[in-house]
C-alpha cells in the first residue's frame, strides 16, 4: 500500500468537481486498493458513473456491534486561476498534500485506505467488523451517494451500531504545558436552502425603471444579512468550553467566548454551531448591458439548530418582503449523537492510545454531512477525521477554499489513530 500522503495526492488527481460529477474513476482507484488488503469491494451505482464503493472489513468478534467508516469522494469546484498551485495536481511540497479535497474529504478516505492497508499488510484483521464505505455526491445532498445506499442497499449496513465520517477529532488547542484537546462532532446543524425571486418589470435601461427588480432584491439581501440567530448553548458546545476553560461554563456568553478565544482559527467554525446562520451564495438578474430585467434571484444558504427551524424560515420571508417569491430548494434535519458512553468514548481511547494524556470533548459542527443519511438506519453517528494539526493552521478556511492543503505529519498521525480505533 502507498504511504497515504501519495494516495490522498492520487485521489486529489481524479476530477470529481461536484455538480457534475464523475465519481467512477476515483472510486475504481479505491476499489483497487481496497482488493489489494484482501478485501471484496463492491461498486453500486444510482446512475451512471455516479460510484459508491462498499467493502467489510471482517473481525476477530463478528457478534460485536459493527463499525462504520464513511467518507465522499465528490468536491467542490476550484478555478484554476486563483491558487498557487492547479486544484487538481495532487502536489506534495512544504510537507503539505496541495489541492481540491485535502480536506473535504480525500484526506479522510486516504487515511482510512492506509489504515486498512497496513493492518492487512501486517496480518491484523480489527476486532469488530468494520464496513468502509466511499461515497458519491455529498456535495449536493448525497441523493446519489449515501442516500441511494441507505434507501436500496440497507444490508450492507447489517450490525453498523455507530458510523464515523468527517470533520471532527482535530485538535482545537494545544496548551504550552500540556496535550492537546480534540474536538469530536456529535451533532450537525440542520440546512434549509432557499432561492429568492424578486419581479419586476422589463424595460430599455436608457429609461427610468418602472420597476427594476434589482434594488428591491439588494435591499432584502442586505436584511438577510443582518440577520442574526439567538445564541444557543448545545450541550456538546457547553462541555467543550468547559474542558478548555478547566472549569464549568453555563453563561451563553461566557462559553461563546471561551470557544472563539481559546481555539485561535477554528473560533468561527465553532461559534456557527452556536446560532443559526443565513449567508447570500449566489445572485442572478439580467441578460443585457442595456436591458432593465424582469426578475432577479439569489440562494440562500441557511444552518439552524434544533428548535429554531420556524423562527428562521419566518425571518427569510420576512426579509425577503411581500412582493418577493420565495422557494425551499433543500431541506434537512439537525443530527445529534450521544456524547457519552461507549462509542464516544471508545473515538476519545483512539486518540489517547497515539497520543496520551490527550483529552477529547464534544461539539456540534456548524455545516453539514453524510452522517444525516445513516442516522435513518439507527446508527449513532460522529465526526471523526483524526489529525494533530500544527499550531497556528487555519484548518476551516481549508473548507472549500483557495490553495486548501493538509499537512503530511497530520494524515500520518490520522492513519495510526484510525488503526488503533479499528482495532478496540
Amino acid at each position: 500500500m502507498k504511504p497515504v500522503e501519495e494516495i490522498c495526492a492520487d485521489l486529489i488527481r481524479f476530477d470529481t468537481t461536484n455538480p457534475g460529477a464523475d465519481e467512477r474513476d476515483a472510486a475504481e482507484y479505491v476499489a483497487g486498493l481496497l482488493a489489494s488488503a484482501g478485501l471484496s469491494p463492491l461498486l453500486f451505482e444510482a446512475e451512471p458513473r455516479r460510484t459508491n464503493v462498499v467493502a467489510r472489513f471482517a473481525g476477530t468478534e463478528p457478534g460485536l456491534p459493527a463499525l462504520l467508516v464513511q467518507g465522499h469522494l465528490d468536491t467542490v469546484p476550484a478555478d484554476p486561476a486563483a491558487w498557487s498551485v492547479h486544484p487538481r495536481a495532487g502536489e506534495i511540497r512544504d510537507g503539505q498534500v496541495w489541492g481540491r479535497g485535502a480536506v473535504d474529504m480525500k484526506n479522510a478516505v486516504a487515511m482510512t485506505l492506509a489504515a486498512v492497508g497496513r493492518m492487512a499488510a501486517a496480518g491484523v484483521r480489527p476486532r469488530r467488523d468494520i464496513v468502509l464505505a466511499f461515497v458519491a455526491d455529498e456535495e449536493t445532498g448525497g441523493r446519489l451517494g449515501a442516500g441511494y445506499l441507505v434507501n436500496e442497499h440497507p444490508e450492507l449496513f447489517e450490525g453498523c451500531a455507530a458510523c464515523v465520517g468527517e470533520v471532527g477529532g482535530f485538535n482545537v488547542a494545544t496548551p504550552a504545558d500540556g496535550p492537546p484537546t480534540f474536538a469530536i462532532s456529535v451533532g450537525d446543524k440542520g440546512l434549509r436552502w432557499y432561492e429568492i425571486n424578486q419581479p419586476g418589470i422589463a424595460g430599455h435601461g436608457s429609461m427610468a425603471a418602472l420597476d427594476n427588480p434589482i434594488p428591491a432584491l439588494a435591499d432584502a439581501i442586505l436584511r438577510l444579512a443582518r440577520f442574526r440567530g439567538p445564541v444557543a448553548v448545545p450541550e456538546p458546545m457547553r462541555l467543550l468550553a468547559a474542558e478548555l476553560a478547566g472549569r464549568e461554563v453555563a453563561d451563553p456568553d461566557e462559553v461563546l467566548r471561551v470557544l472563539t478565544e481559546e481555539t485561535g482559527p477554528f473560533g468561527r467554525m465553532l461559534a456557527a454551531g452556536m446560532s443559526t446562520t443565513v449567508n447570500v451564495t449566489r445572485l442572478g438578474a439580467g441578460d443585457k448591458e442595456n436591458v432593465i430585467p424582469g426578475e432577479a434571484w439569489a440562494r440562500i444558504d441557511c444552518r439552524y439548530l434544533p428548535g429554531q427551524e420556524d423562527e428562521l424560515d419566518r425571518r427569510v420571508h420576512e426579509c425577503a418582503g411581500p412582493s418577493a417569491r420565495v422557494r425551499l430548494l433543500r431541506r434537512t434535519d439537525p443530527v445529534v449523537s450521544e456524547h457519552t458512553g461507549e462509542w464516544f468514548d471508545r473515538l476519545g481511547a483512539a486518540l489517547r492510545a497515539e497520543l496520551p494524556g490527550s483529552r477529547a470533548a464534544p461539539y456540534v459542527f456548524s455545516g453539514g454531512t453524510d452522517n444525516k443519511w445513516f442516522t435513518r438506519l439507527g446508527m449513532l453517528t460522529y465526526g471523526f477525521t483524526p489529525m494533530l494539526l500544527p499550531a497556528g493552521y487555519d484548518y476551516p478556511a481549508m473548507f472549500h477554499g483557495v490553495d486548501e492543503r493538509v499537512p503530511v505529519e497530520a494524515l500520518r498521525f490520522g492513519v495510526r489513530v484510525m488503526e488503533r480505533l479499528m482495532s478496540l
